[in-house]
């Protein structure tokens, strides 16, 4: 579970910084770039988090309370993007995998810890 947990957040940190470079120049809502850049920075704090974890074990309780917020908060992305499809019409895919990959990277992280 660990090596998951270890690939997706390497995937999710890079795709969180795509979404706060998409940022810079964007003639898009303010609610919608402070989505994304916060998006993005959650992205990246657990993905770095999660490779410290795999290189130097941390604390249990500080990653299983990481993994929970970080499951947390995509199921919560994954809601709103099925909220926003529902009431705009236009399907946001890009919120939905993202969601989804970070709710997987969350778990992996939960599952992976070691009791010993």
């Amino acid at each position: 579970m660990k090596v998951i947990a270890i690939l997706l957040a390497f995937i999710n940190s890079l795709i969180g910084g795509l979404l706060i470079l998409s940022c810079v120049s964007a003639g898009e809502a303010l609610g919608w770039i402070a989505f994304k850049t916060g998006a993005g920075i959650l992205a990246i704090y657990f993905g770095g988090l999660t490779l410290k974890d795999g290189i130097q074990p941390i604390s249990q309780s500080r990653m299983l309370l990481s993994g929970l917020f970080l499951v947390i908060v995509s199921i919560s992305a994954i809601a709103w993007g099925i909220h926003w499809s529902i009431v705009s019409g236009d399907v946001k895919n890009t919120v939905l995998f993202f969601g989804g990959s970070l709710f997987v990277q969350g778990l992996t992280s939960i599952l992976g810890i070691e009791t010993g």
